[in-house]
């Protein structure tokens, strides 16, 4: 059976603005800062077992979960099915890696449930590099923060798995 795919909501910058500023996102943003975002953005929803994004594919954008909840999924290096790395719930994103590295897409990210999300294609990404250099810059550096974050967050739990 062929996974459900991801649908595009027809929202309005203004609309998307409204999605984004219920995420956490809002916290490092005012809300002027968060329409110019909103309009390199589309708003989509998914079902349970829609893949948000898939390991290995080379198209890459970056998701933020407003609503729902997402298993982040990883082939082991030995082959084999992929396993459960992580869970998403609301606020959460996915993807920042494969957008800034231009690198095919490390994991899987499959709908646990209803989702709503925002997603930024890498093309829009780098157009809004290239037109709002100082929104960018700010954009830039929320991402820097969470992979930061999770890397902390990983280092933590391999210390704790060899001690």
């Amino acid at each position: 059976m062929q996974p459900t795919p991801i649908r595009v909501l027809g929202l309005s910058p203004q609309q998307r603005a409204d999605l984004l500023e219920q995420s956490a996102w809002s916290l490092s943003f005012t809300r002027s800062d968060l329409m110019v975002p909103a309009e390199f953005m589309k708003a989509c929803s998914g079902a349970p077992g829609s893949v948000l994004c898939k390991e290995g594919d080379t198209e890459s954008s970056m998701g933020i979960l407003i609503e729902g909840s997402a298993t982040v999924l990883k082939t082991p290096a030995s082959g084999g099915a992929p396993k459960p790395v992580g869970r998403l719930g609301k606020d959460k994103s996915f993807g920042e890696m494969s957008v800034l590295n231009r690198e095919p897409r490390s994991a899987t990210v499959v709908a646990d449930t209803e989702v709503k999300l925002l997603i930024l294609p890498r093309a829009e990404f780098d157009r809004l590099l290239d037109t709002q250099p100082k929104m960018a810059a700010k954009f830039l550096l929320r991402i820097a923060r969470l992979l930061s974050q999770r890397l902390r967050e990983t280092t933590g739990q391999l210390a704790e798995q060899l001690g």
